[in-house]
């Protein structure tokens, strides 16, 4: 299963969603690859702050031939690798992509043959690298926070991946849903935001959403994913509902 975090807006929550959806397939036993696609790294950054210069990392993906070897992907949990995002990433936003895409051939090839789930952290941007992490998902989601301006974003990312779809036939990666992040309940306009919102997405928006929580703020400061953070905590329960109701939603396409 491939699937992609995908917004071109900055600041939803998408690597801290990215980070913490992998580290819970890794703990139900599912030998997970998270690759950072964002020449920023924050992914990298938070699972793995001592980069491993010798390691595979995004850029190698997607412009070397060498096949993905898991001994040289850094183990960095149970269950869990990553290969690291390069800052180099950055020239290839403007470049046109090859025609097939990098990680679509690698797919094809079967190499991610010993990963049960590959997550892909994409940039906040709509480009090339986001192109690659179109092409390879199965799925993909859209995280967004909880507010009127960056809901504007959600229907930007949808158009754009029926964009990228109608120009290649070999693709079709099925929208799982939107999923609120950073959502604070306490808010006066949320109950009404939220019921506009269900309005306009139906089933397409999850019904699991994450809340602004200090500790899901706190936890990369210390490298911890949610549950490592506190096992018991709301994020991480949170997180793991989240899991669940995407194993549900892919069920429904199996």
């Amino acid at each position: 299963m491939f699937l992609s975090i995908i917004c071109q807006k900055g600041g939803v929550g998408k690597t801290t969603l990215s980070v913490n959806i992998s580290d819970i397939f890794s703990r139900k036993g599912e030998k997970t690859l998270l690759i950072d696609l964002d020449p920023q790294g924050n992914s990298t950054t938070y699972l793995y702050n001592n980069r491993d210069h010798g390691a595979m990392n995004s850029l190698d993906l997607l412009e070397k031939k060498d096949p993905i070897v898991i001994e040289n992907i850094p183990q960095v949990r149970e269950n869990l690798y990553l290969i690291q995002s390069n800052q180099d990433l950055k020239r290839l936003i403007s470049e046109k992509l090859p025609v097939g895409s990098a990680l679509y051939r690698r797919k094809k090839n079967h190499e991610f043959k010993q990963f049960d789930r590959v997550i892909i952290d994409t940039p906040p941007a709509m480009n090339s690298l986001v192109h690659e992490g179109i092409y390879i998902s199965d799925y993909y989601l859209i995280p967004t926070r909880a507010e009127y301006l960056s809901i504007e974003g959600v229907g930007q990312a949808i158009e754009y991946v029926k964009t990228v779809v109608s120009n290649n036939k070999n693709i079709n990666p099925i929208f799982l849903g939107v999923v609120l992040n950073a959502v604070d309940k306490r808010r006066a306009s949320f109950k009404n935001f939220y019921s506009e919102l269900r309005l306009i997405l139906g089933d397409k928006l999850f019904e699991t959403s994450i809340s602004l929580l200090t500790e899901v703020a706190d936890a990369p400061f210390y490298g911890e994913t949610s549950f490592e953070h506190n096992p018991n905590g709301i994020a991480q329960k949170q997180v793991t509902l989240l899991v669940e109701e995407i194993e549900r939603r892919i069920k429904d396409y199996i």
